[in-house]
C-alpha cells in the first residue's frame, strides 16, 4: 500500500511539472508615453558698435550767407548700442536700441562766408581771400532709443527719437595756400538738442538712415530759425 501511495505521489508531481513546463508566462508592464518639446529660443541683449556717415544741412528759409556746400557739409556719428528684445513672433522680432553715440555736424559755407559771433549775435562776413575751407562744427554726445522691427524676410524697420548735449563747437577757416584757423565758441547754440530717426535695412547690410530736428541748434533770437537733417548709411 505504501508503496502504492509513493508511486501515486510521484506520478503527480511529475504531471505538475510537466504542467508548468509547458506554461507560458506573460508578464506585462505599463509603458507611459513621453513627448519632447522642442527647445525654445531665448532672445539676449546684444551690443555692437555702429558708424554713421552722411551729409547734412540746414532746412527752412535761412538768412543771406548760410548757404551750404551740400558734398562738404557732412555728418559723422560714432554709436555704441544694446539690442534689447521685447517680442519675438514667428513672423517678426521687435526690438528696443539704445546707447550712447558721439556725432559731428559740418556745416561748410558756400563761397567766402564765415560765421563770427559779435556781440552775442551770429554774423556772416565775407573773407578778403579766397576760401579753401569755412564751417561750422559741432560736437555732440546723444542718446537714441529706437523701437526695432525685423521680419523673417530679412527687411529691418526702426524708428525713434534722440536727444543730446553739445560737447564742443568751432568755426574753421582756412584761406587758399595758407593754415586753417580753429576758434572755439559756443555759437550761440543751444545746449540741448533733440530729433527724430529712422532707419532702413536688409539683414546684415548696412542700413538708411534719416535723422531730422525740427528746432533751430541756435538760441531763439541769437541765430537763424532754421531746422537740421541729415541722410546717409549706418555702418
Amino acid at each position: 500500500m505504501k508503496t502504492f501511495k509513493h508511486l501515486f505521489t510521484a506520478a503527480l508531481v511529475a504531471a505538475s511539472v510537466a504542467s508548468f513546463a509547458q506554461t507560458t508566462v506573460v508578464i506585462t508592464t505599463d509603458s507611459v508615453a513621453k513627448t519632447t518639446r522642442p527647445m525654445k529660443t531665448v532672445e539676449r541683449i546684444t551690443s555692437d558698435f555702429s558708424i554713421y556717415i552722411g551729409f547734412n544741412s540746414f532746412g527752412g528759409s535761412l538768412p543771406t550767407g548760410y548757404d551750404l556746400k551740400p558734398i562738404g557739409s557732412r555728418f559723422v556719428a560714432l554709436s555704441w548700442q544694446k539690442r534689447i528684445p521685447l517680442i519675438t513672433g514667428n513672423g517678426a522680432k521687435l526690438r528696443l536700441i539704445t546707447g550712447p553715440e558721439v556725432a559731428w555736424n559740418n556745416f561748410m559755407f558756400e563761397d567766402r562766408n564765415t560765421l563770427v559771433n559779435q556781440n552775442g549775435q551770429l554774423v556772416i562776413e565775407s573773407a578778403n581771400v579766397d576760401l579753401h575751407r569755412s564751417k561750422l562744427v559741432t560736437t555732440q554726445l546723444n542718446l537714441p532709443v529706437i523701437l526695432n522691427l525685423r521680419f523673417r524676410s530679412g527687411l529691418t524697420l526702426g524708428a525713434g527719437a534722440y536727444a543730446g548735449m553739445r560737447l564742443d563747437s568751432y568755426t574753421k577757416v582756412k584761406p587758399e595756400g595758407a593754415s586753417a584757423v580753429r576758434t572755439h565758441g559756443n555759437y550761440n547754440l543751444n545746449p540741448v538738442r533733440w530729433g527724430l530717426t529712422s532707419e532702413l535695412g536688409f539683414r546684415g547690410s548696412a542700413k538708411l538712415f534719416f535723422r531730422y530736428e525740427p528746432n533751430s541748434p541756435f538760441r531763439s533770437g541769437q541765430g537763424p530759425n532754421t531746422s537740421v537733417w541729415a541722410v546717409g548709411l549706418k555702418l
